[in-house]
């Protein structure tokens, strides 16, 4: 039986031989979690005019996760507030894709749905004016931006916005951000939290 020769190229040679590609990468994924820990309790603060409507959301804590393969690449996840049932869904993802973005989305389905429904509808101009994209594709965790995913909320006439909110059983709404403002994130990403509660109350 013949086997293939395993050959790798000069450069992933290159790569192979340099521990100081992964160390660097430990080092980025290791301010990742050190923002999002930040984040999460300014999270904390900013919520609490919503506390009677999100009682038991708020009763569970953040989480913050990582993985090595979103599409072939690494990404680190802070959920909160967060509330997964079989159902009823609520949760604000915050997400540092690697090579691509950091977004946070708003992801609400059954009864938090219904709840705010209304306000979300009627919010149209303000989420379109505030930059941000609506969730289109058929997969609530899907998180890419390409055009089969996410539509920018500024290019959808007024009146296909009820349609598009209608056409799943999930609603997601969603602000991206270029990895070159990365030390910024530490303003740019309680702000993005901020403008999410200025569409829910």
């Amino acid at each position: 039986m013949n086997h293939a020769k395993i050959l790798l190229s000069e450069e992933e040679l290159k790569l192979a031989s340099d521990p100081g590609v992964i160390l660097t990468k430990n080092a980025v994924i290791d301010a990742v979690y050190q923002l999002f820990g930040q984040l999460s309790l300014q999270m904390q603060e900013a919520v609490r005019p919503l506390e009677k409507e999100l009682q038991e959301v708020l009763k569970v804590p953040a989480k913050i996760s990582r993985g090595e393969n979103y599409l072939e690449l690494p990404y680190v996840i802070l959920d909160y507030p967060r509330y997964f049932r079989p159902h009823d869904i609520f949760a604000i993802r915050t997400m540092f894709w690697w090579g691509n973005f950091m977004s946070m989305t708003l992801l609400l389905k059954g009864n938090y749905r219904e709840h705010y429904h209304q306000r979300i509808i009627r919010k149209y101009r303000d989420i379109a004016d505030l930059g941000f994209y609506a969730g289109i594709g058929v997969d609530a965790w899907e998180h890419h931006f390409g055009e089969d995913n996410y539509l920018p909320v500024s290019m959808i006439e007024e009146d296909e916005w009820l349609t598009l909110y209608e056409a799943r059983d999930f609603t997601k709404i969603a602000l991206s951000f270029p990895l070159s403002d990365f030390n910024r994130m530490d303003e740019i990403l309680p702000d993005a939290f901020r403008k999410i509660l200025r569409i829910l109350q």
